[in-house]
């Protein structure tokens, strides 16, 4: 574990800011996301009427079930490029106007992903307000997983028993993801301080979202298989969402919970980037792309790869480490990190390999 203590007294951000600002890449794309929304919608149509084919299949041989397993784990993935574009809608990439934002996100989240975007609204914006900062950051504060010995020690029962294996069991915790969204969710419909939307609302959509395709899997398959199918296309949407957040901080350098530090270092040094593909891109998101997310997080996503190369340029410039790895290395990584966390029989902070040379800017 690296901790940042360190205060940079000059801001960057600006500098980076007009490099990007005078390329034209805060310009929003509303067309991008229509048209891959109509895609995606497009896909998970064709997929349910491929279910309702072999549902009558199945009527005459049980086998072809696990052609219902497909297409349900594929309506997983759809639900989670859904989830990413209501994550796009929080930070107002897709609109100029804060509330056809607010809108568009509340209805892909709750109808289309199943989850509160209220929720989602307040855990993910303090998220990027002190990314991997001890204390602060939501996202280091999971009920399974610790990211320092201290967070370990503190847990009991079932809880320590996970954390003390985390990193060998991390592959396996990120196919509950959904369900902690799901509990999340329905838990923060508690609160009354709503800034969009109402409880009624927000229940009312997930209602929707999560009994329908039971209800659909239920006349196609019978309840028994539509209860299998359910739970596995759960298990494929947390997957794909938890996979696409999860290699881009963790294992990455923590921030001491009363640390100054400037804003351009802070998520450029907590952010870790995905080398990738159009189908890197596409899968996660654009979340591949953290630090200029980070930087920049109402920016579109066509604009990301654009900005990547500017913010490269002005790390070189300024010598400051900006980490970047293909996918499967940054989950070793994170694994790694987790084992070294849950393994460790001592309270003293040890310092990961791979994020050994960064060190606070002066």
């Amino acid at each position: 574990m690296t901790v940042l203590v360190g205060r940079q007294t000059v801001s960057q951000f600006t500098e980076i800011l007009n490099r990007v600002r005078n390329a034209g890449l805060l310009h929003k794309k509303p067309s991008f996301y229509v048209i891959r929304l109509i895609g995606i919608s497009v896909i998970a149509s064709g997929l349910w009427v491929a279910g309702g084919f072999l549902g009558q299949m199945v009527a005459q041989h049980w086998a072809w079930i696990f052609g219902a397993f497909l297409i349900v784990g594929l309506l997983g993935v759809m639900a989670a490029q859904y989830g990413f574009i209501a994550h796009e809608a929080a930070h107002r990439q897709i609109f100029k106007s804060n509330k056809a934002n607010d809108w568009a996100g509340l209805i892909l989240a709750n109808l289309f992903a199943g989850l509160s975007y209220g929720f989602w609204l307040r855990k993910h914006n303090k998220h990027h307000q002190k990314p991997n900062q001890i204390g602060e950051d939501p996202d280091i504060a999971i009920r399974v997983l610790s990211f320092t010995v201290e967070s370990r020690d503190e847990k009991k029962g079932v809880e320590r028993w996970f954390s003390n294996r985390q990193g060998f069991l991390f592959p396996l915790l990120l196919l509950f993801t959904g369900f902690d969204l799901l509990l999340d969710s329905l838990a923060s419909l508690k609160r009354k301080d709503r800034k969009i939307g109402t409880r009624s609302l927000e229940f009312g959509l997930m209602l929707v979202r999560q009994t329908g395709p039971y209800i659909v899997l239920t006349l196609m398959f019978g309840w028994a298989w539509a209860i299998a199918l359910w739970f596995f296309m759960m298990l494929m949407f947390g997957f794909f969402m938890g996979a696409a957040f999860a290699p881009n901080h963790k294992g990455m350098p923590l921030v001491a919970k009363d640390s100054k530090i400037d804003f351009f270092q802070r998520q450029v040094l907590t952010s870790r980037n995905i080398r990738g593909s159009w189908l890197t891109d596409n899968l996660m998101g654009g979340l591949n792309y953290q630090v200029e997310h980070h930087l920049f997080p109402s920016m579109a996503r066509p604009n990301l790869a654009k900005a990547h190369k500017i913010v490269v340029e002005y790390c070189k410039e300024n010598a400051i480490p900006l980490v970047e790895m293909n996918l499967l290395s940054s989950y070793m990584v994170v694994m790694r990190y987790l084992n070294d966390v849950g393994l460790s029989k001592n309270s003293d902070p040890f310092v990961c390999p791979m994020v050994a040379t960064l060190r606070p800017r002066s």
